[in-house]
Parts: C-alpha cells; sequence; structure tokens
C-alpha cells in the first residue's frame, strides 16, 4: 500500500477567462487550494466553478506537482438590469449576474419590478428572466431621446408586474407593451399615434393589443 499523506498538495491555482468574475472568486469556488494534488477532483471543481452565475463553462485539470488550471468561459452580457435598485448584467438567455467590470455590459437598462425575479436573483443571480422578456426589453432599451416625442427625453424601460413591458417617456406619460410577442409592431403603432399629435397630453399608450390602441385622456 502506497502513502499518500506525504503527497504534494495545489499550492498554487492559475486562473483564465475571468473577467466578470476576480480571480480569487473562482480560486475560491474551485476549492483546489491545500487539497492532494493527485488524488482531488477535477469534476467537483468544475461544478463548483459552473455554480457561479458569471460562468457559462469551465475546465479543470491539475498540472503536476502541485498547481491546478481553471479556465472559465464566461456569460456574454447584452445590458444591465435593475432589480431592487441593484444593477445587474445579464445575457441572452436571462441569467442575471454581477460583474467586477463596470465596462463589462452595453448601456442598454431596464428596470424589473417584479417581486418574483427579485426572489431569484437574491444576491448570487441566477436564470430569473424570460429571454424573451430580455430581448424585447433591451430592444426598447435602445430608444434614443426624442426618438418616440420631443418631450420624450429620458426614456426608461421597465417590467411592470401588471403592464409587461413599458416604456416611462420622463415626461410623465408611458407606453404600455405588454409581452414583447408583435414588438416592433406595437411600437410603429405607438410611434404612429404619438406623430399624429405631437404635443397631446397624455397618462399612457396602451399597445398590448397590436390590433388595438388604448390612450389616456381620449
Amino acid at each position: 500500500m502506497v502513502a499518500l499523506s506525504g503527497s504534494p498538495r495545489v499550492g498554487h491555482v492559475v486562473v483564465t477567462g475571468a473577467r466578470h468574475l476576480s480571480t480569487g472568486a473562482v480560486i475560491a469556488a474551485a476549492g483546489l487550494l491545500g487539497r492532494p494534488a493527485f488524488t482531488t477532483s477535477t469534476a467537483d471543481a468544475r461544478t463548483a466553478v459552473l455554480s457561479l452565475a458569471a460562468v457559462r463553462d469551465a475546465q479543470v485539470r491539475i498540472v503536476l506537482p502541485d498547481s491546478a488550471q481553471v479556465d472559465v468561459l464566461e456569460r456574454d452580457a447584452i445590458g444591465r438590469w435593475v432589480v431592487g435598485g441593484v444593477e445587474w448584467y445579464i445575457d441572452a438567455d436571462g441569467v442575471l449576474f454581477a460583474s467586477a467590470d463596470p465596462q463589462g455590459a452595453p448601456p442598454s437598462r431596464a428596470t424589473d419590478d417584479r417581486t418574483a425575479t427579485g426572489a431569484c436573483v437574491g444576491r448570487t443571480g441566477g436564470r430569473c428572466v424570460d429571454p424573451a422578456v430580455v430581448a424585447g426589453a433591451m430592444r426598447l432599451a435602445r430608444i434614443a431621446p426624442g426618438e418616440l416625442r420631443a418631450d420624450a427625453t429620458k426614456p426608461e424601460v421597465h417590467v411592470d408586474p401588471a403592464q409587461g413591458l413599458v416604456v416611462r417617456s420622463g415626461a410623465g406619460w408611458e407606453i404600455r407593451f405588454g409581452t414583447p410577442d408583435a414588438l416592433e409592431q406595437k411600437l410603429s403603432n405607438a410611434k404612429k399615434l404619438l406623430s399624429d399629435d405631437p404635443t397631446r397630453r397624455l397618462d399612457y399608450v396602451d399597445v398590448r393589443s397590436p390590433d388595438r390602441i388604448v390612450f389616456s385622456p381620449q
């Protein structure tokens, strides 16, 4: 029987591919430091690293005699998602994750006011948003100031528990889009109404049904 008490232990971990995550966070999640180099499980370490919301994929290997390497493939942030006042990054699959890089996502932003999203994201992030809602919100987030109407100088996208996707103009009125289906048609309908009477007093324009426009006041 070969005694392993004198076997080398992992004393150094190299991390590649980390941008949203700090090297220290990846090393801590992998849990390899101090583990026996010959018997530690790289599969378990990989599973632990994959539990980090910012990680899409990872590879772990032991480099004898006493080192390890963790290669991470991080998620591609397509925008910023605000939940409970906290800004997360979000990918196209609806995964929310924190980032150490303040420039690691485009400036497109949406605020999610739904309680369920807040409960899902917690403190660590995760797959919390329907990808179709993400795509719709990011499309609306690209609306430029003044594009809808001259007084819409600060358009903000919200995901409302009752109204669904909503664009708040910054001028006291909003457009209610509901679900993200037929979004381009809904947006076209809203723009036409706004352009037909660009000084109309408004509280809201409701285009949740692409075949019917409701606005207030009438």
